[in-house]
């Protein structure tokens, strides 16, 4: 506890303090005054826990001390020890505030220490109380929360009751919001900017950024209100009311500006903002929620902190075809090792590609899950010439497939993905067997001649080995038949051409050494789990009937 004792006698106070001392270091004289003048400035400058002060001093008096104490900072408690036998005094004394009025003769230790200890009481009790009042306010804040929350999801569902209800529920949450006009803003928080942190208990990390938010829309917009959608993801209301389309966009964009801007200021949060576009009913709520997320979701998928306006699809900004097309160099080396059984090299290509997407923010996440997991696939097909056990295969690729599908960001999607391919190339390397050299011969001759009529045969007649030994030392060394082998090569150099340019299927099927058409989509289908239509598409290359 922190003392302040203050008269104008020095011995009074020096006699003080040394009584003080004998009670324990639980007790501090944090300052001496001569009147009530320096006192209270004391005060104003120091944490002062309790005032002991005589009535009578030059300038300001005690009285008077305990009065102004009281309108200024009314968490300093008062005891008054004086000369003066005066009830008046003593009334006068208890009625400003002050907790005890003590006759100087009188004071003893064990008196002094029971006054002191009553003070200290009192003082625990109150921060007890004010604790217990800040714990029901935040639980209390938190149930409406909820609440509203609950409220919004349905609004946002399209629920036609939720709707009908908008006005007396804006009324019950305090919410200035109307029907009219309304907006949606999506803000996606990408990284914490601070080191320190400003606040690490995630409960309360979210309730200060609904806070700051829904302060910042009652600064900026006069209303309007926040709650998270989803982890990481949190939706703002609001009311575009400006008269014309452009105020409205300056408006929405100052918002979302100073929304960003006080994020990072006070909780050191940098965030990616998508802006809706504005409608006159409720029932366009489930098209704004889309257009929010489908604005904010490119920026937030690749970390990157800025803000966004829902673009119809004539005015797009993007071109994902074009995106992909700077990619597939990358792609397509990544490809060229596998087939040349190069699954390190591969990997590093990998890890190069994602550099080059996450630099350039190339693809909408849902195009990057795609292509990303297509490359999985192709290398755990690789892996399978490894000898790699069949079982192992499935749980890398079931786990890929489920880690992928569910990771929000790039660079999650990024690690999950590495972290397949890591373990796929350590299994590969372990199951690797040094291939014969008469082998090797014979798949670099299937490389170049697979278009051909190419047989088991003339293969084993190229490497001048039996037709019989030859098939049982390939299965061997490579973990597939012959014409297994030949497959593989072939739909490998289907995928490149079906990546690169415009060419009717059946054009494809011949190049690659295949006169029947159905069996060559069969086959694809089989080999990389899309048809050929399919995976052209996922590439945004258009084909010619």
């Amino acid at each position: 506890m922190n003392i302040l004792i203050v008269d104008d006698e020095r011995i009074i106070r020096e006699w003080f303090h040394m009584t003080v001392d004998k009670l324990g270091e639980e007790y501090h004289i944090a300052g001496e005054a001569s009147n009530g003048d320096e006192a209270l400035n004391f005060c104003r400058c120091h944490r002062i826990d309790l005032v002991v002060t005589d009535v009578k001093m030059p300038g300001m008096t005690g009285l008077e001390l305990i009065k102004r104490l009281k309108e200024e900072q009314p968490d300093v408690r008062s005891v008054i020890f004086s000369s003066y036998n005066d009830f008046q005094f003593a009334a006068e004394a208890l009625k400003l505030g002050a907790r005890e009025y003590m006759l100087k003769a009188e004071i003893t230790l064990p008196a002094l220490s029971e006054i002191l200890q009553k003070v200290k009481r009192d003082i625990e009790f109150d921060q007890s109380r004010t604790v217990e009042l800040d714990s029901l306010r935040h639980v209390l804040n938190q149930n409406e929360q909820a609440l509203r929350a609950a409220y919004f999801r349905e609004l946002l569902g399209g629920n036609s009751q939720a709707e009908r209800q908008f006005s007396a529920q804006m009324d019950f949450f305090r919410i200035g919001l109307e029907e009219k006009n309304l907006v949606l803003l999506a803000v996606g928080i990408v990284r914490c900017t601070e080191e320190k942190g400003k606040i690490t208990d995630d409960v309360l990390l979210k309730q200060a950024l609904i806070n700051v938010m829904n302060e910042t829309l009652r600064n900026e917009t006069g209303g309007g209100c926040s709650f998270e959608y989803k982890n990481g993801v949190y939706l703002l209301m609001v009311n575009a009311s400006a008269s014309s389309i452009e105020s409205q966009r300056e408006m929405l964009l100052i918002t979302a500006s100073h929304i960003s801007e006080n994020l990072t200021t006070f909780l050191g949060l940098e965030a990616a903002i998508g802006i809706s576009l504005s409608y006159s009913r409720l029932n366009f709520l489930p098209r704004q929620l889309e257009e929010a997320l489908e604005a904010m979701e490119r920026n937030w998928f690749y970390g990157d902190p800025n803000i966004a306006w829902f673009q119809l699809p004539d005015t797009g900004i993007y071109s994902d075809q074009a995106e992909m097309h700077a990619l597939k160099p990358t792609a397509e080396s990544y490809h060229r090792l596998l087939e040349e059984r190069k699954p390190r090299e591969a990997f590093e290509t990998f890890e190069m590609f994602l550099k080059q997407a996450g630099q350039g923010k190339r693809l909408m996440p849902k195009q990057m899950r795609a292509v990303i997991m297509e490359m999985v696939y192709a290398m755990i097909n690789r892996a399978r010439t490894f000898q790699v056990p069949e079982e192992m295969l499935e749980g890398i690729l079931n786990e890929a497939a489920q880690q992928i599908a569910h990771q929000e960001t790039f660079w999650e999607l990024g690690k999950q993905a590495e972290a397949a391919l890591r373990e796929l190339v350590q299994s590969m390397e372990t199951s690797r067997k040094r291939v014969a050299e008469p082998i090797e011969q014979a798949c670099e001759f299937i490389r170049l001649h697979y278009a051909e009529e190419i047989s088991l045969a003339r293969v084993a007649s190229h490497v001048h080995l039996s037709r019989n030994y030859f098939s049982e030392l390939f299965k061997k060394e490579t973990g597939l038949n012959f014409n297994e082998f030949l497959m593989q090569v072939r739909m490998g150099r289907a995928m490149d051409i079906l990546q690169q340019r415009q060419t009717r299927i059946s054009d494809v099927a011949a190049q690659v050494g295949y006169a029947n058409v159905s069996y060559f989509i069969k086959l694809f289908r089989k080999h990389a789990g899309l048809s050929p239509l399919e995976y052209m598409e996922s590439y945004g290359v258009s084909w010619p009937r």
